[in-house]
């Protein structure tokens, strides 16, 4: 399969580049910047706000992996996320209709469902694809704004359209500052803003892989996180304490994560491979990663 990914120079696009190859898929690279260390040899400099430029890039290909979003961060202005986020997903959406392009997979986000999640908005716990969205932000509003233009564009061209909302992403050297960070009181409220989900990014690479293999989808929603919060209290004493008078939809076991990935287990085959507690040595350093993914892990952006 022919597979452009854009935004591949990003934190989960260096990490999907390199699982889309290892599957034995034709790999096209591409991000705004020049990263020409990226695992594809074929490696395009491109600007997605320009649909002129949108449609080179995809012509030919069989799939894309659509990942290039300005993250949501403080770096950035809220008119700024927008306008870029709004216009470079809609680019690529028109571009796989023009170019009938059968398969997008593309990156969403767990703020659609309310970040910061607040008691009285949520209508049940464990979070699933579901529940109700609620939009607080610029960033969110693209994102739930393109879920809505992917159901459109799928009933009109009746081409796959997968979307994946992810949580809190993690690379493999970014454990080590989890029990500094999120193991006191303090930063339990304050992670509480997305029901304390987070996913590794080989794990979060994984899923994009398996959206892309599996046929026959039309255009669906996944949760993709890791499959424990990243507390180490239990979940059900989470939710007891923080969102006591939220319903539960379903009994909640252990650690388990509380923005549900049941239906990408059941449809995708998404099982991930990687959590916190067994990254971490007992000294609350992580564990030696292989030469090559350390190398990657590092990469600036």
């Amino acid at each position: 399969m022919k597979v452009v990914v854009t935004g591949a120079a990003g934190k989960i696009g260096r990490w999907t580049v390199r699982t889309i190859l290892e599957a034995g898929h034709d790999v096209t690279a591409s991000d705004r910047k020049l990263r020409e260390e990226s695992a594809s040899k074929k490696f395009i400099q491109a600007e997605l706000r320009d649909y002129g430029q949108v449609c080179q890039l995809l012509s030919g290909s069989d799939a894309v992996v659509h990942l290039g979003n300005i993250p949501t961060d403080v770096r950035n202005t809220s008119q700024a996320i927008f306008e870029n986020n709004m216009l470079v997903n809609f680019n690529i959406l028109e571009a796989c209709k023009d170019l009938k392009i059968p398969k997008l997979v593309w990156a969403s986000s767990e703020t659609v469902l309310g970040y910061p999640f607040v008691p009285d908005e949520l209508s049940y716990l464990p979070v699933d694809e579901e529940h109700p969205t609620i939009v607080k932000s610029s960033y969110a509003m693209a994102k739930r704004l393109t879920e809505i233009l992917g159901e459109m564009y799928h009933k009109v061209t009746n081409t796959q359209i997968v979307t994946l909302r992810f949580a809190n992403m993690y690379e493999p050297d970014e454990y080590e500052k989890i029990p500094i960070i999120h193991w006191n009181d303090e930063q339990k409220e304050i992670q509480k803003k997305n029901a304390w989900a987070y996913c590794d990014v080989r794990d979060a690479s994984r899923a994009c892989l398996l959206a892309l293999e599996k046929d026959n989808l039309g255009n669906e929603i996944f949760h993709i996180t890791a499959p424990d919060t990243i507390m180490p209290d239990l979940s059900q004493d989470l939710v007891n304490r923080f969102f006591p008078n939220v319903p539960l939809k379903r009994d909640i076991q252990g650690n388990e994560t509380l923005m549900a990935i049941d239906k990408a287990r059941q449809i995708l085959g998404y099982e991930p491979r990687y959590t916190w507690r067994t990254v971490l040595n007992e000294n609350g350093r992580t564990k030696a990663l292989p030469e090559d993914q350390l190398a990657l892990s590092k990469t600036n952006i």
